[in-house]
């Protein structure tokens, strides 16, 4: 994905406040959902698999919510990733 695509996304929500069949809006304040998995084992069987976008969330004003820590994000979606493999 392109950032212009990404930018677009983003438009997208603020607008729809929905979620589609192929993205998955995760805010993750405060961690990552431990129904994380599921959402990917659900996109890994779809044939184009899907987005999950963290950081922002459809009830929220804007969208966006933030990520408190990058690092311990990538690190709980690996460890949800390797536990469920």
């Amino acid at each position: 994905m392109y950032e212009q695509d990404l930018k677009d996304l983003i438009e997208k929500f603020k607008k729809s406040k929905a979620e589609f069949q192929t993205v998955e809006l995760k805010k993750c304040n405060g961690g990552v959902t431990e129904k994380l998995f599921d959402t990917l084992s659900s996109f890994s069987n779809q044939d184009n698999g899907g987005i999950i976008t963290f950081g922002m969330d459809e009830n929220s004003d804007d969208g966006i919510t933030g990520i408190d820590d990058v690092q311990q994000l990538q690190k709980k979606v690996m460890e949800q990733c390797l536990l469920n493999c």
